[in-house]
């Protein structure tokens, strides 16, 4: 509490709060848009349902998502009287990010990094538009940010219980996308992680004796969150159940004999017409007539034979996937091509798809050179971890570009404190000829993607 009130006090927070929260209704104002694309419709269909008596059921398309944003949606229409109204929620959830990241970047960086960091998130474009949507990116990246924040809190207090707090958020995240279930390992890491680095033995005795308890309590935390959830799932899902039942669904998108798909302005199915003929081509889902856990189970086991069977084009997917993973448009710009703001200037309209272009190229480069340079301790852990695993699983399974943004606050860490501290940065950088290799050479691999995604990509943005 005394670090929430330190934080609290700083006045550079108070503004950036201000002008997020300003850039986050601004949107809904003047463009009151309440229709539904893609994922949202399947959201909002669920919760229908839910509010109707029938429970968390399957997606039209078959898959079972985990159940904390269909619920958050039914419950928002049963006592508000309209799913809408999640919208305002994720404006403050937004400004509880914001808070989080502050304090994440205060404990890092300092104090000039952390303001920087606060406007950093205050005025992204891509982070304000899914404020207004009703997709699952705003709830997910305030889990991550404050369970972030309360693992860096509680590595250095004495009590075990602190731990609880990671805990029970990081819960709370695996029930809002299940690809959190494989978070706990790292968290655990990182509260392990002695000062002295990987190398420290000594430190590895001292806080495998100090912190091996609030270890324990993080997964406790966890443990009691989802469990309850997955026992009552389970038995009526068709088998073993943490959170949701899509990775089978997303194996069948990414390993099948058509192209790897997405869903991005450019390169993505811009058209159910188009989409469904695509999916002519390759094999069909596995029976979504079975329980879901059942079906996405044997979706798994289908892609994995295409796999040991194309081996050649499962590899040479892999730099694709990735393209569309660090894709530098946004669905903002779909949004704004696609005219669901309407009334926008066209310089307006220019301008904001430029903004997008700028702001991704430089929390992903410039961001990831300053990780090389800076990189170190507990939140090192959770943060190239966190995004290492993300970039894994899209890079055998399936690419697109709202699944970076979650990662994206993560950066922003470090882009703030080379922003704040430029000189230090770089002498930081320029000290470790390991570090500077590896930042030039993933440097020039986040180009080549991004050159491998300029035909179908950048050009239509004009």
């Amino acid at each position: 509490m005394d670090e929430l009130r330190s934080v609290m006090r700083d006045r550079w927070l108070w503004a950036a709060l201000v002008l997020g929260l300003v850039l986050r209704v601004l949107p809904l104002v003047l463009w009151p848009n309440t229709e539904c694309i893609r994922d949202e419709c399947i959201y909002r269909a669920i919760a229908y349902r839910i509010v109707q008596g029938e429970g968390l059921t399957v997606s039209p398309k078959g898959w079972l998502p985990a159940p904390g944003y269909p619920y958050l949606l039914a419950w928002s229409k049963e006592y508000t009287g309209s799913m809408q109204s999640v919208k305002a929620l994720q404006l403050a959830l937004s400004g509880v990010s914001l808070v989080a990241l502050f304090g994440i970047s205060w404990r890092v960086a300092g104090l000039r990094a952390a303001r920087v960091a606060a406007f950093l998130f205050a005025v992204h474009p891509t982070l304000i538009f899914f404020t207004g949507t009703m997709w699952i990116e705003t709830v997910y990246i305030c889990l991550l940010l404050v369970a972030i924040w309360a693992a860096l809190w509680s590595k250095d207090q004495e009590n075990p219980l602190s731990a609880l707090a990671p805990g029970l958020t990081l819960g709370g995240a695996v029930l809002f996308r299940g690809i959190a279930t494989y978070l706990p390992p790292m968290f655990a890491l990182a509260i392990l992680w002695p000062a002295g680095g990987a190398r420290d033995v000594d430190g590895w005795r001292q806080t495998l004796r100090s912190r091996s308890r609030h270890v324990a309590v993080l997964v406790l935390g966890t443990v009691l969150t989802v469990a309850p959830w997955s026992i009552y799932a389970t038995p009526r899902q068709g088998g073993f159940l943490v959170s949701d039942a899509t990775v089978g669904h997303v194996m069948w998108l990414g390993n099948n004999d058509y192209p790897p798909l997405t869903f991005d302005y450019g390169n993505g199915m811009l058209t159910d017409d188009l989409f469904a003929k695509y999916l002519k081509l390759g094999r069909k889902p596995c029976d979504r007539k079975e329980p879901p856990v059942q079906s996405s189970q044997c979706d798994v086991r289908a892609s994995v034979t295409w796999i040991a069977q194309n081996p050649g084009e499962f590899v040479g997917r892999v730099p694709m996937r990735l393209a569309q993973l660090f894709n530098p448009n946004s669905f903002l710009t779909r949004h704004i091509r696609w005219g669901y703001w309407p009334g926008m200037p066209f310089a307006l309209k220019e301008g904001m798809v430029l903004y997008i272009l700028l702001t991704s190229l430089a929390v992903q480069g410039l961001g990831t050179v300053a990780v090389f340079a800076r990189a170190r301790g507990s939140y090192a852990v959770m943060s190239v971890l966190v995004v290492a695993y993300t970039v894994f699983a899209s890079a055998i399974m399936y690419g697109m570009s709202r699944f970076r943004l979650p990662l994206e606050p993560l950066w922003m860490v470090y882009l703030a404190w080379a922003l704040s501290d430029p000189r230090g940065t770089w002498d930081a950088l320029r000290a470790s000829p390991a570090r500077l290799a590896g930042a030039v050479v993933t440097s020039l691999a986040l180009a080549v993607l991004m050159a491998w995604y300029l035909p179908t990509g950048i050009p239509y943005l004009w």
